[in-house]
């Protein structure tokens, strides 16, 4: 390849060959490249956040496949989401997949996890949402679940017109109609669905702000994104697609529910990026594929 990975010389040389051996993939731009290898500064920052999200989006739609559908107790699902994703564990992730060592400081554990978030940011913001999904899954997922039988299974349940409707007023045509029917049935498959939901919406609008407000810090960006998927703000979404039924005053977390397994059954249905798309237009938020031109 020509272009600015030719010019590089001394231990730069390889400790980008070293990131590109580990991540699977060449980043392009080389902005990202020298964020993630001196893994500091508002760019470092903002890639960590928005892959922190989309590493969650990710490794939750298998997560949830551990256990049959029917189990309603998520402490199995919690529990593995926490020992893949906890600062050790991602500091781990970065020794064992041969990140290059921080140079410019002595980096802790709880930084060298987050390079692992920055890494699918950054993934996300060179090439596209594709391309951050096989980043998360080559350095986390698989290795991580390697040794876990997932079921592959669809949850038994009809279909169900209230969610494939706002499925497809949000732009996605459903495929498997089981999906929808689990996520109104207020059952264990449709709690399972909205953990998925949940954090599909959170990446959704994590990938919007990183576009639409380039110079945000990331506690900025926290503070927004818990507004805007709160409970009261999805609860207004959910009366707005359909998905309540009557008048009458209802708990504003059940309500929430409804939005959250709607993402969830549209991103088991049609994939992580069917699921943003989907999570993008919930929240009102323009949807962002990457590769974006801000290299800030």
């Amino acid at each position: 390849m020509t272009g600015w990975r030719d010019r590089l010389d001394g231990d730069l040389v390889l400790d980008v060959a070293h990131l590109d051996r580990a991540l699977g993939l060449e980043l392009h731009e080389r902005a990202y490249v020298d964020a993630l290898v001196d893994p500091r500064g508002h760019l470092f920052q903002r890639l960590e956040y928005v892959g922190d999200a989309l590493l969650d989006a990710v490794l939750l739609q298998s997560l949830v496949r551990i256990e049959p559908w029917s189990e309603g107790d998520l402490s199995v699902v919690s529990g593995e989401q926490q020992a893949l994703v906890s600062d050790h564990a991602l500091g781990r992730v970065a020794a064992r997949r041969g990140l290059p060592d921080v140079r410019t400081f002595s980096a802790s554990n709880h930084r060298l996890g987050d390079r692992i978030e920055a890494a699918i940011g950054a993934a996300w913001a060179d090439s596209g949402i594709g391309a951050a999904e096989e980043v998360a899954t080559h350095l986390v997922v698989a290795p991580g679940l390697r040794d876990v039988p997932l079921r592959a299974g669809v949850p038994e349940a009809g279909a169900d017109d209230r969610f494939e409707t706002a499925a497809r007023v949000c732009g996605h045509e459903p495929v498997t109609h089981a999906w929808y029917g689990a996520a109104a049935d207020g059952g264990a498959a449709r709690r399972r669905l909205a953990v998925v939901g949940d954090a599909v919406l959170e990446a959704a609008f994590s990938t919007a702000q990183y576009v639409e407000a380039p110079w945000a810090t990331e506690a900025e960006m926290s503070e927004e994104r818990r507004a805007s998927t709160s409970n009261a703000a999805l609860a207004a979404r959910a009366h707005d697609l359909g998905l309540v039924v009557g008048s009458d005053p209802i708990d504003r977390r059940s309500v929430a529910d409804e939005v959250q397994a709607l993402v969830g059954a549209v991103t088991m249905d049609g994939g992580t990026r069917a699921g943003l798309e989907v999570a993008a237009s919930v929240l009102g938020r323009s949807f962002a594929p990457g590769p974006v031109d801000l290299l800030l």
